[in-house]
């Protein structure tokens, strides 16, 4: 009674560890597919693709989305980019993203990849460019932007 107790309870566990790997394996699919939709658009519209990867317990993720909704940034960005925003929760949400894009979260968040409407790789802030965003200025945000 004991062992088939073991294998009946082995069993729950095992399929219950398969259903999780399923459901993250869905949410990976899920966020890859919104980043090749937003790709396509980027190309149709002739615009650079920013992906921003952060999180909303972030406070310079919150604070860079401040700076980014001010009249300036906002009216740059809408005339040159697309913005595709990632939850890497708490460094555990939608990492086949940021590992098909290298990595840009190493250093901190919230982390910027631009990608040319070919799909090719511009820039990366792998080295943490905006993790003190709320020290941040409009002006130095708009520095970046142009530059881009």
């Amino acid at each position: 009674m004991e062992y088939r107790f073991r294998i009946l309870f082995s069993l729950l566990i095992f399929g219950t560890s398969l259903s999780a790997f399923s459901y993250c394996s869905k949410q990976s699919d899920i966020i890859l597919s919104n980043y090749e939709e937003s790709l396509v658009l980027a190309k149709k519209s002739n615009r650079k693709l920013i992906v921003v990867f952060g999180a909303d317990w972030c406070p310079d993720c919150r604070a860079l989305d401040g700076i980014f909704n001010e009249p300036e940034p906002k009216t740059l960005l809408k005339e040159n980019f697309i913005i595709f925003k990632v939850d890497v929760g708490r460094f555990d949400k939608n990492l086949s993203l940021n590992d098909k894009l290298g990595n840009p979260i190493q250093n901190g968040i919230p982390a910027l990849v631009v990608v040319k409407p070919d799909g090719n790789i511009l820039t990366s802030t792998k080295g943490g460019e905006f993790s003190n965003a709320s020290k941040m200025t409009k002006e130095q945000v708009l520095e970046y932007l142009y530059r881009l």
